[in-house]
């Protein structure tokens, strides 16, 4: 496994970590062609919020030899908008880093209810192996995805 570190996003990353997201959304989410371009465009939104309104985010980057391979965002330190790993790196720990760090830090800023999450299809058994539930979707979902829940605590 690569050395990897995990720090901070910085706004200089935008489109390392948006082609990122895209690949891996094409890789692993979905290759129909509206479903692929909504699931874009919404990890699009949400990089925007990042952006321009930083203090409402956490926004974490896994990196190896200076290279984004891995993000993660959080806004309002309950909503999980992102956690995507490089697909050539998956399934070696990276995403779980990722997610822990980022749950500790929205602890230490006061969260300390729910993380939730609407994840695709593939990421379901990921995330419930690390302890998340379903929960009771708060808005329509693209087929096959599933809203969950963990607790900050």
């Amino acid at each position: 496994m690569p050395h990897i570190t995990i720090a901070d996003a910085v706004a200089a990353e935008y489109e390392d970590i948006r082609l990122l997201c895209a690949n891996v959304i094409e890789a692993h989410v979905t290759r129909e062609p509206q479903l692929l371009a909504d699931t874009v465009a919404n990890v699009n939104k949400n990089l925007a919020v990042w952006l321009n309104e930083p203090h409402r985010c956490i926004h974490l980057v896994a990196r190896s030899a200076g290279r984004v391979v891995g993000a993660t965002l959080v806004k309002d330190l309950q909503n999980l908008c992102t956690l995507f790993v490089a697909t050539g790196l998956q399934r070696q720990g990276i995403g779980q880093r990722l997610l822990s760090e980022v749950s500790s830090r929205c602890r230490s800023q006061g969260g300390g209810g729910l993380l939730v999450l609407n994840a695709a299809p593939d990421a379901v058994p990921f995330y419930r192996k690390l302890g998340f539930t379903e929960r009771v979707a708060t808005r329509p979902l693209p087929p096959g995805f599933v809203p969950m829940q963990r607790s900050l605590a």
